[in-house]
């Protein structure tokens, strides 16, 4: 019999998030294992969004710069697509007229990093590095440039830019071997949009099993492993119905046991970083706010595999 998070301990997760988590993840939970108002957590989303239409006001807890980065705007994009939000959204629409502003602009993308997050409480690896930009806006272009090309963007040049980055991602799907902390994740979110994807030379099953090689390089599979701050399987598979999901079943089983295993009492997952010394305060916040983030992450994945005991019947749905 496989193992599942008992009543009780979803319980406890819950009282958990009530008492320490924001207002975000609160809607979010409530919207995803309650009966909650997407509208709650629209508005929790707009209270990150400023009047250029990107996003900040740390709500990717690593920053806590309040200016708009295209970072911080790609989180939302996800939040969104996640959570089945229309195109037309003033959420997505805002977030294209901020990338499409040409003070954005990096190179033929977004930068992963900007300046103003030195004045700002931060992760060691969110401050401003044109390096770390060479390095990681791959991934968030590619990311960014899915969400353009995917949700009925109005804007003619953001998706002429969207197009341009995909073409060159493909080409460099071959011809690469490095992609940055974001660039293989960033490929995966794409295979089951493959059919969108701008016209290649390449075929659909060239492209998926490229992407698949990379995938299998870099998840980890030594579970002892998965303490640190390593791709775990669920980095790369969410449900039985993920592409990925058979040639991953057996790992992503024994992280689920993992998960349930390593969950400890009175409290919630922690997370596998630090800011190394930096900002020592405020990374406590920035920690708190994760593992409640991540705490709904490891339960969505929990309950998609049918990981958590079902509810007694006769009682109230959140008895305490």
């Amino acid at each position: 019999m496989k193992k599942k998070i008992t009543q009780a301990k979803f319980k406890q997760i819950r009282r958990w998030i009530l008492r320490n988590s924001r207002p975000l993840e609160w809607a979010r939970w409530q919207l995803l294992f309650e009966v909650g108002s997407p509208d709650l957590m629209m508005d929790a989303l707009r209270s990150y969004q400023n009047a250029d239409g990107g996003f900040g006001w740390g709500l990717e807890p690593d920053s806590m710069n309040p200016q708009s980065s295209p970072y911080q705007t790609c989180i939302v994009l996800n939040l969104c697509e996640d959570l089945g939000v229309d195109g037309q959204n003033s959420l997505i629409t805002g977030a294209f007229t901020y990338l499409s502003q040409p003070g954005t602009a990096y190179k033929d993308g977004w930068p992963f990093t900007i300046a103003s997050n030195d004045k700002h409480p931060h992760a060691p690896w969110m401050g401003y590095d044109p390096k770390l930009n060479e390095e990681e806006s791959f991934g968030l272009n590619l990311d960014l440039a899915r969400h353009i090309l995917t949700k009925d963007c109005t804007i003619p040049q953001l998706k002429a830019k969207a197009e341009a980055i995909v073409a060159n991602s493909l080409t460099q799907l071959f011809t690469r071997t490095e992609f940055g902390e974001m660039g293989v994740e960033a490929y995966c979110a794409w295979l089951p949009l493959l059919e969108q994807m701008p016209k290649s030379n390449y075929t659909a099953d060239q492209i998926q099993a490229q992407i698949t090689s990379l995938i299998e390089k870099r998840v980890e599979k030594d579970p002892e492993q998965w303490q640190y701050y390593k791709p775990r399987p669920s980095y790369f598979v969410r449900s039985k119905n993920d592409l990925l999901y058979p040639l991953f079943q057996d790992l992503i089983e024994l992280e689920l046991d993992y998960l349930i295993d390593t969950c400890p009492e009175d409290d919630v997952w922690e997370i596998p970083w630090s800011w190394f010394g930096l900002y020592p305060q405020d990374f406590q916040v920035s920690r708190n706010w994760w593992k409640g983030w991540k705490a709904i992450e490891n339960l969505l994945l929990l309950e998609a595999f049918d990981r958590i005991e079902p509810k007694s019947e006769g009682k109230e749905s959140q008895d305490e």
